[in-house]
């Protein structure tokens, strides 16, 4: 019998049959993932929360600590999953992880929205690119501002929540040092220009440590 010549149609079925999958569904191996490099972010990030508490003017930048030491997890994050809601989910879990009472509408607010604006980010540019997931981590960045933004929005309330939480009289005075709204702006500004250079930072490991280990 002589060999069966494909058509046309089963020939592109073939083809297709080696194309590598499109689906941005996420796995359960995504999810483990999701789950490892959020609980990384989130240990990372709490090292400059736990110093804030010698004045406030570290409390005021910690946004800006965070942004340079949360970038190596959330860039690793993005470049191991590279699909829709990874960064919505760990924005969700930072969320329900950092209540804290008075203000979390505030957190909340700022993680999500910083969360769904990264998302945004990363679908322009396919999930792919450097620089989608550098402006995704700008933005989820944003989320730790929830901490020390009541001290400006909120002054008042701000220094009887915390005195009543049990900081030194001496600290809840101190934050009148920082009660202007230029620190305000200031510490918005250090987050963004920290989350960009945390990113440039990271893409250097990558290059360097990362690829050669094989974790990208």
């Amino acid at each position: 019998m002589s060999a069966r010549i494909p058509a046309n149609g089963d020939a592109n079925a073939g083809a297709a049959s080696t194309t590598p999958s499109t689906d941005l569904g996420l796995k359960g191996r995504d999810l483990i993932t999701i789950g490892i490099f959020t609980a990384l972010y989130f240990a990372l990030t709490m090292i400059p929360m736990f110093v804030s508490g010698i004045h406030p003017m570290v409390w005021a930048f910690f946004p800006a600590m965070a942004a340079i030491l949360g970038s190596v997890p959330f860039m690793l994050l993005c470049s191991r999953v590279r699909k829709p809601f990874a960064i919505l989910i760990m924005g969700s879990v930072m969320c329900l992880i950092t209540l804290t009472g008075s203000f979390t509408p505030l957190i909340v607010g700022l993680f999500v929205g910083g969360a769904l604006l990264a998302e945004l980010a990363r679908y322009l540019t396919h999930y792919e690119r450097y620089l989608g997931n550098a402006v995704a981590f700008a933005f989820f960045s944003l989320g730790w501002l929830g901490s020390p933004l009541p001290i400006w929005l909120f002054h008042d309330a701000f220094a009887a929540h915390i005195a009543q939480a049990g900081m030194p009289a001496e600290y809840v005075a101190q934050l009148a040092s920082v009660s202007d709204p230029i620190w305000m702006a200031a510490c918005i500004g250090a987050t963004v220009a920290c989350a960009c250079l945390g990113s440039l930072l990271t893409r250097a490991l990558f290059r360097k440590h990362f690829e050669r280990a094989g974790l990208v």
